[in-house]
């Protein structure tokens, strides 16, 4: 397989000139999966969650709903995890479990045994090297009623118990819109208030997290997990938003942490946090990664949170380390198509699907901002799909000004160099040395013009490749006009 040269980082390419970063072309799939049946109603969320080939090569998704009416009260709405299966992972079926019932009829919403309180939320699976499946989930911890991070496991991936004696793994900050205080579960126990404060404040505060934990790795290898950290916002911060939903006295970054067993998590390290470039209200929720041609690739989630601008959607944020990220593109990937993803976008965990000539990406559509939750009313989670072309998630683009970039050094290990571009206009390359010198026979006039749309464009001057130059060191300039370059292949 060739090599792979991306545009990612946030600097553009040296002697850069009339050219700047542009997403590429992504294709609506539609909705896949409603919220349509008691179990799931009005709510069918992949928000984290991921897709898991089976044996028999069918699909298993794990979703969940914030509605489910599967409590005593009819009109009751139990945040939930549910299951659906596949044989194509776009035609989604939802099978009766035998472990939930609603009205006395079965339903695909899972069990967990081991938890005081049937409440999950943001599922986010891993499958362990054994085969066993562990989920990740948002709920209510075991004694204390504290929303946490916890995790559950099962031997057939459907049959789950709690892990960890039903114990927070990470933990949102204990304010009145997530669940009891410190001071209430103290009295709970019968524990000194200012003594229960004290250690278990200064325990969840080093592992705090708000939910939209994004968690990856196995048992062998260890894991790591990616996950929005809650840092102070006070009034007097200049970023302080007071509208529902968003717990103002909070501004959303991204950590990253790591793990030998994905139970006790290492210090966070804040990778992202909105900076002098960003808008002043800016706060982000979640970051699934993918690792691809030796980047790290991010679908970095993010809203504003002044009143009427709290539309949740995807920017892509790119990695060598997952210490530095680079953001080429601050703003919307792609906004939604259909009236289900009207007002917002939330990335499946597992990102970007390698579909063989594709990449395909599964997100829960919402058709509210984030600052509207109307459970009884119009608000709705649709689970939906785009289509991405492979390799063509950022490029270079110029318009009818002559555009022009240099490559950074690339080593060739084919006797051709073939471009992932769309070129409605002309592209003429020049093949160089490592420090920019043109070589004789391979100057911009030698070029063969390119135009056109293809993903595998082949670079020839005056019909010749650049099989002489193969196991060599080269830097190759574009020039180019009304056209975007996605990706070189050497």
């Amino acid at each position: 397989m060739s090599n792979l040269l991306f545009f990612f980082d946030e600097d553009l390419p040296a002697r850069s000139r009339n050219v700047h970063h542009v997403y590429g072309p992504v294709e609506h799939l539609g909705p896949i999966i409603r919220g349509d049946t008691p179990a799931d109603q009005g709510a069918a969320s992949i928000f984290l969650s991921k897709i898991y080939q089976l044996p028999d090569d069918t699909y298993r998704m794990y979703y969940w709903s914030y509605s489910s009416r599967c409590g005593n009260d009819p009109s009751e709405h139990i945040p939930r995890i549910l299951v659906a299966t596949s044989t194509d992972r776009l035609n989604w079926t939802k099978p009766d479990l035998g472990q939930v019932q609603i009205d006395g009829k079965e339903t695909n919403i899972l069990q967990i045994a081991g938890l005081d309180y049937q409440v999950s939320v943001g599922v986010c699976p891993v499958q362990l090297s054994d085969g066993r499946v562990r989920i990740y989930f948002w709920g209510c911890e075991n004694g204390t009623q504290l929303w946490s991070c916890l995790a559950a496991e099962s031997e057939d991936g459907l049959n789950f118990t709690a892990i960890n004696d039903g114990k927070g793994l990470l933990y949102h900050p204990p304010i009145p819109e997530a669940g009891p205080l410190l001071c209430d579960v103290a009295k709970q126990l019968r524990r000194d208030p200012e003594e229960y404060e004290r250690t278990e404040g200064l325990r969840m505060a080093r592992l705090q997290s708000n939910d939209g934990v994004t968690v990856y790795g196995n048992d062998k290898d260890g894991f790591e997990v990616f996950h929005p950290y809650l840092v102070d916002n006070e009034p007097e911060s200049g970023r302080y938003v007071d509208v529902p939903y968003n717990a103002a006295s909070f501004l959303r970054t991204i950590a990253w942490r790591t793990s030998d067993d994905g139970i006790a998590w290492s210090d966070p390290k804040i990778v992202i946090w909105p900076d002098e470039k960003d808008p002043w209200d800016l706060q982000f929720y979640m970051m699934p990664v993918n690792d691809y041609a030796g980047w790290r690739i991010a679908l970095l989630g993010h809203y504003r949170t002044e009143a009427g601008q709290q539309d949740s959607f995807i920017e892509l944020a790119f990695s060598r380390d997952s210490h530095q990220w680079s953001r080429p593109l601050r703003g919307v990937w792609f906004h939604g198509a259909h009236p289900e993803d009207a007002g917002g976008i939330y990335p499946s965990g597992e990102g970007l699907v390698d579909m063989g000539d594709h990449w395909q990406l599964y997100y829960c559509g919402g058709n509210s901002t984030h600052d509207v939750f109307d459970i009884d009313g119009a608000t709705a989670h649709t689970i939906m799909a785009v289509k991405i072309p492979k390799n063509r998630l950022l490029g270079v683009a110029a318009d009818k000004v002559v555009g022009e970039f240099i490559t950074e050094p690339i080593f060739l290990s084919e006797d051709e160099i073939k471009i992932d571009a769309n070129v409605r206009g002309w592209l003429r390359a020049e093949l160089c040395d490592i420090f920019g010198r043109k070589i004789e026979g391979y100057h911009l006039m030698d070029s063969d013009p390119v135009s056109g749309d293809c993903q595998d464009h082949v670079l020839r001057w005056k019909g010749k490749d650049s099989s002489a130059y193969r196991y060599k060191p080269v830097r190759v300039r574009f020039e180019f006009t009304e056209g975007e370059v996605y990706c070189v292949k050497y």
